[in-house]
């Protein structure tokens, strides 16, 4: 007797291939949008702890997004659409992290614009991310 089981049927290889689908999919459009934004990428000196703060923030940022993401399957249906802005916002905060980045090791200027265009953004998330979080409660 030949036991066959297919990923496709099994609901925990049919939950995990919808896991890596979508960790690899954020990976890729937040990587392929900040490497097509950023063309002419400058490098970091070992001495620039500004610019290291910034790369630091901005990989917090992508490791958060890509936990979000596929940790929305394993909280109740009440908590996904909190899960779900929660990971637009830190993934909208890596992309202005890594231009701020950017432009701190090209010109050594404050990033102040690209800081008010993401907060300008996120915090109207995180306010429907609060309201959300009191709806599920």
């Amino acid at each position: 007797v030949e036991v066959y089981v297919s990923l496709k049927t099994n609901y925990r290889g049919s939950f995990f291939m919808k896991t890596i689908k979508t960790l690899a999919l954020t990976l890729f459009a937040l990587v392929g949008a900040t490497t097509a934004a950023n063309a002419a990428t400058a490098f970091l000196a070992t001495d620039d702890f500004v610019g290291i703060s910034f790369w630091l923030i901005s990989m917090g940022m992508l490791a958060a997004t890509a936990f979000f993401f596929m940790e929305q399957a394993n909280v109740g249906v009440q908590w996904r659409k909190s899960v779900n802005v929660a990971g637009l916002v830190t993934g909208i905060a890596f992309i202005h992290y890594m231009y701020m980045r950017n432009l701190w090791v090209e010109t050594g200027d404050t990033p102040t614009v690209y800081r008010y265009i993401d907060w300008l953004i996120t915090v109207p998330l995180q306010l429907i991310e609060f309201y959300l979080i009191l709806a599920a409660v």
